[in-house]
């Protein structure tokens, strides 16, 4: 399960970051054309993938470093150019790779239904909040923590995102 985590981060920001993107068009028109949904859904994924993979490559290039002080004092970046840095560059990128993909994912499943059922918004945001819940539960049995309560806080923090993008109206 070392590759949840990108996974999960991937359709959170994809879902939050639409709903950011899209409340304001959805909650005042209903209805967002595919290519719009497409344009949201790509630079969604995108954002959240290049910040992934700098996370994940800096708290990996910070774990060499400190193990190449600890082996040799005299030369920390040892391990760096050794085939243990290109290691964590490929880990990093594939793990960045799961977050754009579930990025996309969450980003396009929670404002297509706008794009299907034309005039209907508000099914694309209880959708997202919905999924959202379900995302929350499904952790808590992994993570060993109360199903009701993560539920709740993750469409909490779906109902908050929306209402924020109702009022910003960026798209």
């Amino acid at each position: 399960m070392k590759k949840l985590f990108p996974v999960v981060l991937g359709l959170t920001d994809g879902i939050i970051t639409s709903l950011v993107f899209t409340a304001g068009l959805i909650s005042s028109s209903g209805t967002i054309q595919l290519m719009t949904i497409l344009k949201v859904s790509v630079g969604s994924s995108l954002i959240g993938a290049f910040s992934y993979f700098i996370a994940k490559y800096t708290e990996l290039r910070d774990e060499l470093i400190r193990s190449g002080k600890r082996l040799n004092p005299s030369r920390p970046m040892h391990l760096l150019k050794s085939s243990q840095g290109l290691a964590i560059v490929l880990q990093s990128t594939g793990e960045a790779l799961l977050a754009l993909g579930s990025g996309f994912t969450g980003a396009f499943m929670t404002t297509f239904p706008s794009d299907l059922f034309p005039g209907s918004g508000i099914v694309s945001m209880i959708f997202a909040v919905t999924i959202l819940a379900i995302m929350g539960g499904l952790i808590s049995r992994y993570l060993h923590g109360g199903p009701i309560r993560w539920a709740l806080t993750f469409a909490v923090m779906g109902i908050i995102t929306t209402v924020l993008g109702i009022f910003l109206d960026i798209v």
